[in-house]
């Protein structure tokens, strides 16, 4: 089946080729805040209907804008044309908030179409820029098609190209193996076959650190060099957790892709999470939701399932027997059933009923899915 795909690489402009880019990135970022602008100044009582200016008509009045690719403003026009669709969505699970202006401070970033650049060996050929430098540390495919690239640079000054391509992408052998996964901040994961992963806390090892170069920065007079080069230090390191963090993440969850058919994890509300202060760093530290949706595409790529058990399963507190504990607190890691007598342990329990509950609620919605099926086959 064909799927799309992005393969990302290190690019290494010249200094000519930095100052395109960076004026590039300038044009797009300008577009976009004007269109924001825009958009948030809509007033139903005094002000019209905002009239939007295309991508065309702005590179006309701004000559400036005419040096970088019109290509490139134009995707930026599509996509927030994409946004504003998204925005006022009624069926969206997931609602979105008012558009907010770019920084020059924060990742900036532009897409081009398949039309607008080749790969010619180790370089890209990218339009108004020319052939730039980068580290092909992995081929593609036989046969594929380009479909855009993403040219990117993080707050630490390195340049990026994301290349979407679509390919063929076929399907692991079939294991017959499943398993269920609790998920926690102690341990990472607890899987029901006993297997424990622990949690690397790459932010909290480097927090030392961290706190120190900021302390450092917020000493240096602003404006000046030395608090630029303590500024990419900073954004330096915290690219360097990320960079670990993700490694972890899909190395994990292809292990987990190669291994297993069926896996079974729990539908956490991460966003209600993180509103506790108590929790809410060594949450973000964990990396949950980047997790789950690491598995899921994966899953699809590579025909495999992932389900979500509800939320709301007690699946700590359910004994194998059926009894609920409801005085089980979260320092309890063990705790002996009433009813029964066996010593359970929390995580290791609540992978099992996961993996349990994962069986139960996948069986009623494939049969659900097979009776719809067959009804409007009649």
């Amino acid at each position: 089946m064909k799927k799309l795909k992005a393969y990302k690489f290190r690019l290494y402009p010249t200094k000519q080729q930095e100052v395109l880019l960076n004026k590039t990135f300038g044009c797009v970022r300008f577009y976009y805040n004007q269109q924001v602008a825009l958009f948030n100044s809509y007033d139903k009582e005094s002000n019209p209907k905002p009239e939007f200016k295309s991508s065309t008509l702005i590179r006309q009045e701004f000559e400036w804008m005419q040096e970088v690719s019109a290509a490139a403003i134009q995707q930026k026009e599509i996509d927030f044309k994409e946004f504003k669709k998204q925005l006022f969505n009624k069926n969206r699970k997931s609602k979105l908030g008012f558009p907010k202006f770019k920084k020059k401070s924060n990742r900036q970033s532009y897409r081009l179409p398949n039309q607008k650049f080749k790969i010619i060996g180790n370089k890209i050929q990218l339009e108004k820029i020319g052939k730039v430098k980068f580290v092909k540390d992995r081929n593609f495919p036989e046969v594929f098609k380009f479909m855009s690239v993403t040219i990117s640079k993080n707050p630490s000054g390195q340049y990026f190209i994301s290349v979407l391509v679509e390919q063929e992408i076929n399907h692991k052998t079939k294991t017959n193996r499943e398993v269920g996964i609790d998920l926690g901040v102690k341990t990472f994961s607890t899987q029901s076959d006993g297997i424990e992963i622990c949690n690397p806390k790459y932010f909290s090892k480097n927090q030392a650190k961290l706190k120190r170069l900021q302390q450092h920065f917020s000493r240096k007079q602003k404006g000046s060099n030395r608090r630029e080069k303590c500024r990419i230090k900073i954004t330096k390191l915290h690219q360097k957790i990320v960079n670990q963090r993700d490694w972890f993440l899909h190395n994990y969850s292809t292990r987990l892709i190669n291994k297993y058919d069926f896996i079974f994890i729990e539908d956490l509300g991460v966003k209600t999470m993180l509103e506790s202060k108590l929790m809410s760093k060594e949450i973000s530290d964990v990396s949950w939701s980047k997790f789950i949706n690491m598995l899921i595409y994966k899953a699809d790529w590579y025909g495999k399932t992932v389900h979500k058990v509800d939320r709301f399963y007690a699946s700590s507190k359910t004994c194998g027997c059926g009894v609920k504990n409801q005085d089980l607190k979260l320092t309890d890691r063990e705790w002996v059933c009433g009813s029964c007598g066996s010593i359970n342990q929390r995580d290791l329990l609540a992978s099992e009923n996961i993996l349990k509950e994962g069986r139960r609620s996948l069986g009623d919605i494939t049969n659900v899915e097979s009776k719809v099926t067959s009804s409007m086959k009649r």
